[in-house]
């Protein structure tokens, strides 16, 4: 029994951890990425290797990080949406 109480919360702490988890990933996903001028937005990328990102708006960017600052969106993880 006494287990159970134990066991309970810190269940609830890694639920709620993991679910903060995904934002602090996303800020790591960009790393080294800079952000371009908001006045220079929309702005035009190319890219040759596919690297998709999905962002906030639950679309997927193909070109990654930079693509995704581009249309004015911030990234939550690596990979598709």
């Amino acid at each position: 029994m006494a287990t159970s109480k134990i066991v309970a919360p810190l269940c609830l702490m890694v639920l709620v951890f993991g679910l903060c988890l995904p934002k602090a990933q996303s800020q790591d996903v960009c790393a080294g990425v800079e952000r371009p001028d908001p006045e220079t937005i929309p702005c035009t990328i190319n890219c040759f290797v596919p690297d998709p990102v999905c962002g906030t708006d639950g679309v997927t960017y193909s070109c990654g990080c930079l693509d995704a600052f581009c249309h004015g969106v911030d990234v939550v993880k690596e990979g598709e949406c």
